[in-house]
């Protein structure tokens, strides 16, 4: 086997996808440490790996989609300077396909999915759909060199741990509106908790409006609404301090799964077949108990129900999350 002294990995899409890519860093660190690895991510996600003490990480990298064409260029032009000896590019979609061919890589691994597949080295497919994780989708990408064992995604959001405290997260948002348990939903869940179970809100800054809502329909809980008050390396170090995490299919399942804090998941309009469910050792996932025919509506969430009632998401029984709740407190 050729030494690999150089790799890049490509994932420039939304947070819970950069931080699944850390499987393949876990692997290489394993399975390779002697190899320096770089990573490209979408821009505001690079501060997730800021404490991240992976001794092979080198460089990350960031791609700001909000000037795309000046970005890549210069993505292109600097990462050229750097000689890879592998490209693994896990975004699917033409604009990093065709950087990952223009840097000048000795080698271009890629899925099948990808407009340039053709082109790369070899590419690999994306089975979707059928149970099967994204990191072991993203753990294909390796195989050849590395072999097939899967690892979990992994951050260390601080290097001095804290202990825990004893409180709940609960993460209302989600980039998609089909994504998003109901409000109301999250209201009466917190109702069904004892009165003194401390509750923090997280989210975005742009999230802020639905913790609010939640914070506002239950005066006299202990509602910490910390929701757009912290970089996201905070935000992850507030996770991974919970007892317990109640999460929709979003960034936060995927952080809460990184740090290995038990997590509690909604699922409304997709589904776990897809491939995008939590990973941390204690997890439980909560869907609608009725089979829906429109469910799911698409591979992706969407920006309102299609149908208008939104029966995956209303449907949801708040007395599952309790359930889901006590087991969290019985597993101490």
């Amino acid at each position: 086997m050729n030494p690999v002294s150089k790799v890049l990995i490509i994932q420039t899409a939304f947070l819970g996808d950069a931080v699944l890519v850390t499987s393949l860093l876990e692997k290489i660190r394993i399975e390779s440490p002697e190899t320096a690895i770089h990573l490209l991510v979408r821009k505001g996600n690079e501060s997730i790996f800021q404490a991240y003490t992976h001794p092979c990480l080198e460089r990350v990298w960031s791609y700001d989609k909000s000037n795309k064409r000046a970005s890549w260029l210069d993505l292109r032009t600097n990462l050229k300077q750097e000689s890879f000896d592998k490209v693994f590019v896990v975004q699917r979609f033409f604009g990093m396909g065709l950087l990952s061919l223009m840097i000048g890589a000795k080698q271009v691994m890629g899925f099948a999915k990808n407009p340039l597949s053709w082109f790369f080295t070899k590419a690999y497919p994306h089975p979707f759909g059928n149970g099967i994780h994204e990191v072991e989708r993203n753990t294909a990408l390796l195989c050849d060199w590395l072999g097939e064992k899967v690892y979990k995604p992994f951050l260390n959001p601080s290097q001095v741990p804290a202990p825990a405290k004893n409180y709940i997260c609960i993460s209302p948002g989600s980039v998609w509106e089909t994504k998003r348990l109901p409000i109301q939903k999250w209201i009466d869940f917190i109702h069904l908790l004892p009165r003194d179970q401390a509750v923090v809100l997280m989210g975005s800054p742009n999230e802020k409006y639905l913790s609010d809502e939640i914070e506002q329909a239950c005066p006299g809980w202990p509602i910490f609404n910390e929701t757009g008050k912290h970089a996201l390396l905070a935000s992850t170090s507030i996770f991974a301090q919970s007892k317990g995490n109640f999460v929709n299919d979003s960034g936060p399942m995927h952080l809460s799964s990184a740090v290995n804090v038990p997590t509690v998941a909604l699922f409304c309009s997709t589904i776990p077949d897809f491939g995008f469910g939590p990973l941390a050792d204690q997890s439980q996932i909560i869907e609608v108990s009725e089979k829906l025919d429109c469910r799911p509506c698409g591979d992706h969430g969407k920006k309102n129900c299609p149908l208008g009632h939104y029966a995956c998401g209303n449907h949801i029984s708040t007395q599952k999350m309790l359930l889901a709740y006590e087991a969290l407190e019985a597993s101490k």
